[in-house]
Order: C-alpha cells, then sequence, then structure tokens
C-alpha cells in the first residue's frame, strides 16, 4: 500500500510536465546555432529541461505546462532566433502512452 501511495504521489508531481519534440530549420553549425537556442529556452519561464540535436535538426522540451504552453515556445523561438520551428508530428498510439506514462 505504502509503494502504491508513493507512486500516485509522485505522479501528481509530475503531471504538470509536458514533453514535446520540435523540427528545427536552419542550424548551420553545432556550436553557435545550438548556443542561441540554449539561451533563448532558458528565458523561457516554465521550460524545465531541454535537449538540441543539431546532427538531427530537434529540439526535445520538457516544460511545466501550468506555466506555458508548446505553442507559446515556438511563438518565442520563431521570432527571437533565425530559425524556424514546428512541432514533431508522431503517431497518436505512441503518444496517448507517453502522456499516460
Amino acid at each position: 500500500m505504502k509503494k502504491i501511495l508513493t507512486f500516485l504521489l509522485f505522479n501528481l508531481i509530475l503531471c504538470d510536465t509536458q514533453t514535446i519534440d520540435f523540427n528545427v530549420k536552419g542550424m548551420m553549425c553545432g556550436l553557435g546555432c545550438v548556443k542561441k537556442i540554449e539561451n533563448e529556452l532558458k528565458s523561457i519561464e516554465g521550460v524545465k529541461d531541454f535537449n538540441i540535436s543539431f546532427e538531427k535538426s530537434n529540439v526535445n522540451i520538457t516544460y511545466n505546462d501550468q506555466l506555458v504552453t508548446d505553442q507559446i515556445i515556438i511563438d518565442q523561438l520563431n521570432t527571437n532566433t533565425t530559425y524556424s520551428f514546428n512541432l514533431k508530428k508522431e503517431n497518436s498510439f505512441i503518444s496517448f502512452f507517453k502522456n499516460l506514462f
């Protein structure tokens, strides 16, 4: 019973967190471009963690959905950088289970 309560409490704490992938177009290098995106993401309130991949041309972002939305993140990145960001499409079946757990 104690393990179940701990598990439920842990899930309630993490329920505000969303992780989403964005495609990035326009990155020319793995240093300066990545650093510019990194600095912009650090300035967005609610972004908890991110992983920028120059090789895959994508950004994986974990954020608090009570403070910021994916659309706000896209708008700010598209406005304040010279790169183009959009949501990475994924299979809705996989998406369902990612959001479930």
